[in-house]
């Protein structure tokens, strides 16, 4: 299992920003059989998951995106 920590500083952001925040994260949860991964292309021996650099291993990006525009049009 993996684990994603997301930190929000106090007072900067509305309510409204953060249930938007939670909608999104909610639906990329839903629909997380889209996402594939991600390979390093470079990996430095330092700190390589901040200086290395990563490819796609699919297509997923295009297809995570169509099913964003389906659901949601541009509301970007």
């Amino acid at each position: 299992m993996e684990l994603l920590r997301l930190a929000l500083p106090r007072r900067v952001f509305t309510l409204s920003q953060v249930k938007y925040a939670i909608d999104r994260i909610s639906w990329l949860y839903e629909h997380r059989a889209l996402i594939g991964g991600l390979e390093f292309t470079e990996e430095p021996e330092i700190l390589r998951f901040f200086y290395g650099r990563l490819k796609p291993v699919s297509d997923w990006q295009e297809k995570l995106v169509a099913r964003f525009r389906q659901d949601f049009g541009d509301s970007l």
